[in-house]
């Protein structure tokens, strides 16, 4: 049998109605000429039934240990129909950005039915320019942001032509059969006692970790970084419900790596001062920024190089976001020194870091205790912190240009998770030559996710006009216009939020240019 670890189950535990616990994707598709939408859907689920057996999950259901003494297992799902996982929606007209937005929003917020594998791709048509999207979701149990990488491509080819794949094995039909009581009561007792040895076995592991965090903690030139402050309170850190708002947007790559390498800091340091400056335009709008940063929760792949298992390894790094800073150089110069320290943490950590722990009662304990948590509304007393206000995630894309049955992919959107006391995610996976990000987020939270989207875009914009000493903001370049409007749509709301705050841009001083070469020189 395949039992879920106590990492992958945990998204099981904390799932309700108002926090959906599952992850996509959104490519837009360009549909090969003569190729209508009927047609097209028809022969993805021959395609997948033709790639079934490459995806474990596409085909594993859950079955849970009697008692939920354990964490559940994967088993095979005798009743599987591929009319339940590859579904159609309409985008209503005119099929632009925000009806495009408003339709992944809605899908996104609608649990998933655990009695099934658990994934569903949803094609969407209706989209301007005749196109259509995939909407690919998948729970969050079944794989983390990297692995889930793998199973889109289960979809695509690299040319247009269909590729043969590899035949599925010969017990693909009889593999993980749903097990009987006493089998799943005596693995459950194997992996008590297997997480009982694991644990004993590595007591010196854990020791030497809590003596390296000890002296992290006391060594000024190291520290815990964001470990060691206090999220303040906003508007994102309540408890969320069922309804969603969604945003897009794209970002040149090229021009985030010339930042990067200007400043001696790295693509993702780029993009969380990106973040940083697009919520603090937003917050300032509204007379909501905090006078203390807020800090980003950052998860973190700890998944050995080659290891393609489709399972959750991650944990997850706290970075300031320095958002309590004006200067927009400064900010990122703030927010790579933090992500130095949390990388440093992660790493003192990473040896007694331990995916699956196995406590008899667990599951039952964990969900009561969610289900209570969300009952009262924890996350809306004032006295309650959680240990960061966004969780922020840049997970690796593909980089050449990819195609189904055809149809030439031209989008990578991320579609994440909000969950109690983290009502905001933003997420960016690179393609090709550009960075696709995605603003998931609980309506209460943030009911106007498109205004957050144009203040990351002017928040850029601004930054590249200082690091890269331009003389006026950069145009962001998007993908192949992917909806007829949407690349005019993101420049239009970007420049838009550009001047509202365009008299605090400022040619970058050389005080500004002095603290670059000083990070730079620290950085070689």
């Amino acid at each position: 049998m395949h039992k879920l670890a106590a990492l992958d189950a945990g998204f099981l535990y904390s799932e309700s109605a108002r926090t959906p616990q599952h992850i996509a994707s959104v490519q837009i598709l360009e549909l090969p000429e003569g190729v209508g939408e009927t047609g097209f859907i028809a022969e993805l689920k021959k395609l997948a039934m033709q790639r079934i057996h490459l995806i474990p999950y596409f085909t594993n259901k859950l079955q849970t240990v009697p008692f939920n003494l354990d964490h559940p297992i994967w088993v095979r799902d005798e009743k599987f129909d591929i009319d339940n996982h590859i579904l159609h929606a309409e985008v209503p007209a005119p099929g632009g950005r925000a009806e495009f937005e408003a339709t992944i929003a809605r899908l996104h917020s609608i649990p998933m039915d655990r009695s099934r594998p658990l994934w569903e791709m949803w094609v969407l048509t209706g989209l301007e320019g005749g196109r259509i999207a995939y909407y690919n979701r998948s729970h969050h149990s079944c794989l983390d942001g990297v692995s889930g990488q793998a199973a889109i491509q289960a979809f695509m080819d690299p040319t247009p032509e269909v590729q043969p794949v590899p035949p599925p094995p010969a017990d693909f039909e009889t593999a993980r059969r749903t097990q009987n009581p006493a089998s799943l009561l005596a693995g459950a007792f194997e992996n008590f006692l297997k997480f009982q040895i694991r644990q004993a076995s590595r007591a010196m592991t854990h020791a030497e970790t809590a003596w390296r965090l000890a002296q992290r903690g006391f060594d000024p030139a190291k520290g815990l970084g964001a470990a060691a402050e206090t999220a303040p309170r906003t508007r994102f850190n309540r408890s969320v419900y069922a309804s969603r708002t969604y945003a897009t947007g794209e970002l040149p790559l090229a021009e985030v790596k010339s930042i990067g390498k200007r400043t001696g800091t790295t693509v993702n340091d780029v993009f969380l001062a990106i973040c940083s400056g697009g919520l603090r335009r937003y917050l300032e709008r509204t007379g909501e920024l905090p006078d203390a940063s807020l800090i980003a929760g950052c998860p973190v792949s700890l998944r050995r190089p080659g290891d393609k298992s489709l399972n959750n390894q991650v944990s997850m790094m706290l970075v300031s976001f320095a958002s309590n800073e004006a200067d927009p150089v400064k900010r990122l110069l703030e927010i790579a020194r933090s992500s130095g320290a949390a990388k440093g943490v992660i790493s003192d950590f990473a040896p007694s870091y331990d995916s699956d722990v196995a406590i008899p009662g667990l599951p039952s304990l964990l969900s009561l205790g969610m289900q209570a948590a969300e009952r009262a509304n924890l996350a809306d007393a004032e006295w309650w912190r959680m240990p960061c206000n966004v969780v922020v995630s840049n997970v690796p894309g593909p980089r050449q240009q990819l195609y189904s049955l055809g149809a030439r992919v031209l989008t990578h959107y991320p579609v994440s998770i909000p969950a109690h006391g983290q009502g905001l995610n933003i997420t960016v996976q690179s393609y090709q030559q550009q960075l696709f990000f995605g603003i998931t987020a609980c309506r209460r939270a943030v009911p106007d996710a498109d205004a957050l989207r144009d203040d990351m875009l002017a928040a850029f914009m601004e930054l590249a006009s200082l690091v890269l000493r331009e003389t006026s903001a950069p145009e962001v370049s998007v993908a192949p216009v992917a909806i007829a409007k949407l690349g005019a749509e993101a420049r239009a709301g970007a420049a838009a939020a550009a001047g509202r705050t365009s008299q605090k841009a400022t040619a970058p001083a050389a005080g500004k240019e002095a603290e670059v070469r000083e990070h730079q020189d620290k950085a070689a």
